[in-house]
């Protein structure tokens, strides 16, 4: 079993694999088996074995493929996933469990937000664990800048 992740640039590094989606044909992210069993269930969990990829195709269905082809589409994850789905009631950060609608509350209250400084704090106090609770398996904090930015525009 694999360590959690201690720091954000540990946890920001991007291993894109060889397997491309089959509907988009986006290269993707290479996730880890604990990725796996904590965000895709039985029996689909067993069918897409430990060799997948997140699909960072935000238009895509697709959240995880593996090279057999075998896929894991929106809605069939335990969890809505932050690029998949745009709702306010979705995790942009799962390890702290900050929600889209969090952030919009904050700016919307006192024009900015402090949830960004509250994660990378705790990272460096080594509490996250981005691997096993992101289904992207790794940091939220791009997700989050992308939020917010999508909020201040109005989207």
């Amino acid at each position: 079993m694999s360590q959690p992740i201690q720091s954000h640039e540990e946890c920001c590094k991007i291993s894109t694999t060889l397997c491309p989606c089959p509907v988009c044909g986006n290269m993707g992210r290479r996730v880890t088996p604990r990725t796996l069993d904590n965000h895709v269930p039985s029996p689909l969990r067993e069918s897409i074995g430990d060799d997948a990829t997140f699909c960072t195709n935000p238009d895509c269905k697709v959240v995880y493929c593996n090279p057999k082809k075998m896929v894991v589409l929106r809605g069939e994850t335990k969890f809505p996933v932050t690029i998949k789905d745009s709702g306010d009631d979705v995790y942009v950060c799962y390890c702290f469990q900050h929600k889209r609608r969090d952030l919009r509350r904050d700016l919307k209250e006192k024009g900015t937000t402090d949830i960004p400084d509250r994660i990378r704090k705790c990272v460096k106090e080594g509490m996250c664990d981005c691997e096993r609770k992101n289904p992207q398996g790794a940091c939220c904090l791009g997700n989050m800048t992308n939020a917010i930015k999508s909020i201040q525009e109005g989207r």
